[in-house]
Order: C-alpha cells, then structure tokens, then sequence
C-alpha cells in the first residue's frame, strides 16, 4: 500500500487580489506561510517520506515549510503538477475577465470542462497529465508515504480522479481550499480516501 497526502499552496497575494496566477506566480503572504506551518504541523505524525510539488514558486515555497517541520531537506519538484494554464488570462483580475467574456463565462459557471482558456488548458488536460505523474509517483513509492504539493484546480482534478470520478463530474469533489488536505491509501488499482479536502488545521488558528 502507497499513502498519497494532496495538498494545495498556502494563500498568495494574488489570491487576495483575485486575480488569475495559472502558471504565473505570486509569493505566499503571512497568512499562507501560516497556513503551511499550521497543515505542517498537522501532517508531523503521517509518516511521510518524500516530497513532490509543483515547480511554480508558490507551491515549492508551501513544500518548504512541510520539509522544514519534517525534516525532510530535498523538494521533487516537476512541472505536471502545475496550476491550470490559463493563457491569456493569466495576471488579469478575474472579475475583469468575466465582465469582458459573459459568453464564456456562463459556459464555465455551469461546465467547466468544455471551456478551454484562450492561449492555454481545459480540465481534461489538467487532469491527465496531473494524473498521469501521479501514477509514476505510487509506482516508484510502494509501501511509503508521499505528499504531493500542487494547485487549486490541478488538486481538485486529481482528487476527482482518485475518488473514481471523470472530469465532467468535477462537482462531485469538494473545492480545494489553501492548503486543504486529502489522503488517500492506494492499494492496486483502488484509491481509498481518508481525508477528503480537509481544512480542521486552519479553524483552529482562524486561518481558512
């Protein structure tokens, strides 16, 4: 058996501004850099043994902190677990781009999946190769622990898979907050969800 902890960044300045980061990047704020000390010290006793994140900033930053309270000194970082490109949205503050596209927007608002940002991904693409890398990783971890530091949508795609859903069910998976925590035991073929886009760590320090 592989155990997989799914987490998400901590909260970043373009977050708090609303606006679009994809595979662009923005630093973690104070708040975020507690909440990935908070969900740090939350996952002390998991057992963990190795560390993967996404290469964008946010998220090796977040992994930084993990580690740090682990003691576990090097971050695997790769490029599949990147946020959901979002092309020529990115760095635009969402409101704008909603206000400048209503058309696209009441598609998204409803199906996501069938939206594809102009210049960048669609979620089928987020989740395959997301997922795709995320089979390599309990291929080469059997019988160990890993966390797996990734992106709001990147994480919800993943989660959606592994709870046995499609990408046209994405709404069957819960919204994956700053650092939210899910762990998942992989036995075969099967994934067997523990912990499900948890945030108890953060309630506790008034940080959601």
């Amino acid at each position: 058996m592989t155990r997989i902890v799914l987490t998400r960044h901590g909260q970043t300045k373009w977050n708090l501004e609303g606006r679009v980061q994809g595979s662009l990047d923005s630093p973690l704020t104070e708040k975020g850099i507690l909440q990935a000390r908070s969900l740090a010290v939350r996952l002390r006793d998991e057992g963990i043994n190795y560390i993967y994140s996404s290469d964008s900033l946010r998220a090796i930053a977040t992994a930084e902190e993990i580690g740090c309270e682990l003691g576990i000194e090097t971050i695997h970082t790769n490029p599949a677990l990147r946020e959901f490109a979002f092309g020529e949205w990115e760095g635009r503050i969402w409101q704008e781009i909603r206000e400048a596209n209503p058309e696209v927007f009441k598609i998204w608002d409803t199906e996501p999946h069938l939206v594809s940002a102009p210049g960048g991904e669609n979620m089928g693409l987020v989740m395959e190769r997301a997922w795709e890398f995320l089979k390599k990783v309990v291929d080469c971890h059997s019988e160990e622990t890993v966390c797996i530091v990734t992106h709001g949508l990147t994480l919800k795609m993943l989660v959606t898979k592994a709870l046995g859903f499609e990408v046209h069910e994405w709404a069957k998976s819960p919204w994956q907050h700053n650092t939210a925590l899910n762990i998942f035991e992989v036995v075969g073929d099967r994934w067997i969800p523990r912990v499900v886009g948890d945030c108890k760590h953060l309630d506790e320090l008034d940080l959601n």
